[in-house]
């Protein structure tokens, strides 16, 4: 709706329900906090605006640093020494912890084996991985079982430069991600099904390139040290948050500490953010040079409407084990003359600092700063045909999952 002319350029104002207007022209006001949109970090309202501000400024700025050039495959080497010294003490502070309470336990010291104990519960309560229900977890797929998918991925893979996953994995969600974990470094692919089927087949080769990425990208967050460092202070943020709710006698300790801890935090996610995000710009420049621009371009859209699949589906009942269904849902979703505005939007909406992503109409328009790519792997549908035929049995698993 139509509100009054940007003070700017004079262009009409627009807005979305009850949200702050904005120029589509130049984009004045455009990083506005929405407090209905804006994700609840700090627990308060003025340190969620303070984040949205300096992070909406961060990411305008690296993405003009970045467009029309190769993202390069490391970052700023001094952000990420700063970033290495102030993560290493705090990714200590685990096993300190632990040798600590087993001191404090055998070691007889005065009210040790109260104490020790104490500290021992917490650790294993706060590095003790929290697994979804059972219902939930991914399905794991093998080459024996889906050999036209691992043929796909092989090609992809080696396209982009990067080594296979130890394990494939499938999931309900209208997400994929890759994870690298333990001490053996063992690589984890999980494809959302849903997501998968909404995207047109060429896209599909730019989301596996663009997780594939994330294995040659040297993104400091998914390091072992940073990744530490970021749990450990939300972790402490949590437990004073928790204390001060069951006491008001632990107020004086949250006063004094909190900041500390606040500050300390958003040093961490301002330089691991950035580099983040410039790994992520990355993945997308190798997963362009292999899928293409335009299927970069189509993904991008798809991650855009992605959050009304779910309302889509149900409404004009489809069957959730076809993915020719979700790819029509998606479609129509795609066509919608709120698209453009939807793309723009996300420039406000995706802007914290907790976000490794920069926010997907910047990474839409860096595809677009580019030299135009064609696609150096493009299956027939032959071969599309014989990959929903593997994904078959799955797909009537995510069926069952949604039903249920």
């Amino acid at each position: 709706m139509t509100l009054e002319r940007c003070p700017h350029c004079d262009h009409d104002l627009v807005t979305t329900g009850t949200a702050p207007v904005w120029c589509p022209a130049c984009e004045w006001n455009l990083g506005a906090f929405d407090g209905r949109r804006a994700p609840r970090t700090w627990g308060l309202r003025a340190g969620d605006r303070a984040d949205h501000w300096l992070a909406f400024r961060l990411n305008r700025r690296l993405y003009d640093s970045l467009a029309g050039h190769d993202v390069g495959g490391r970052g700023n080497p001094v952000a990420r020494i700063a970033m290495l010294l102030l993560a290493a003490p705090l990714a200590l502070v685990p096993p300190l912890v632990l040798v600590a309470g087993v001191y404090l336990t055998v070691g007889g010291v005065p009210f040790g084996p109260i104490i020790g104990p104490v500290l021992l519960i917490g650790l294993i309560s706060a590095a003790w991985p929290h697994r979804r229900d059972q219902h939930w977890q991914p399905w794991i797929v093998d080459r024996a079982s889906a050999p036209a998918l691992f043929g796909l991925l092989d090609r992809v893979a080696a396209a982009a430069g990067a080594p296979m996953p130890h394990e494939v994995r499938l999931d309900h969600d209208l997400n994929a991600y890759v994870s690298v974990r333990g001490l053996r470094r063992r690589r984890t692919l999980c494809i959302g099904l849903p997501l998968w089927a909404s995207l047109e087949p060429q896209e599909r080769i730019g989301l596996l390139a663009h997780e594939f990425g994330h294995f040659v990208n040297h993104d400091a967050r998914r390091g072992l040290v940073v990744r530490t460092a970021i749990r450990v202070l939300r972790n402490l943020l949590d437990t004073l948050a928790a204390a001060l709710r069951m006491s008001i006698w632990t107020l004086p300790l949250v006063v004094v500490v909190s900041p500390v801890l606040w500050l300390l935090s958003t040093a961490l996610l301002v330089l691991s953010g950035r580099d983040s995000q410039r790994a992520e710009y990355l993945a997308d420049q190798i997963a362009t040079r292999v899928a293409g621009s335009a299927a970069m371009e189509g993904l991008f859209d798809g991650q855009v409407v992605a959050g009304g699949l779910p309302a889509a589906m149900t409404a004009g009942h489809h069957r959730h084990a076809d993915p020719h269904a979700w790819q029509a849902a998606a479609g129509r979703l795609r066509g919608a003359a709120t698209l453009d505005t939807e793309r723009t939007l996300t420039l406000r909406h995706q802007a914290a600092l907790l976000y490794s992503h920069p926010p997907t109409g910047l990474r839409r328009r860096m595809v677009r700063s580019w030299a135009v790519q064609e696609p150096r792997v493009a299956p027939s549908e032959a071969e599309w045909t014989a990959i929903d035929r593997d994904l078959s049995p799955w797909y009537a698993k995510l069926a069952a999952r949604i039903r249920g």
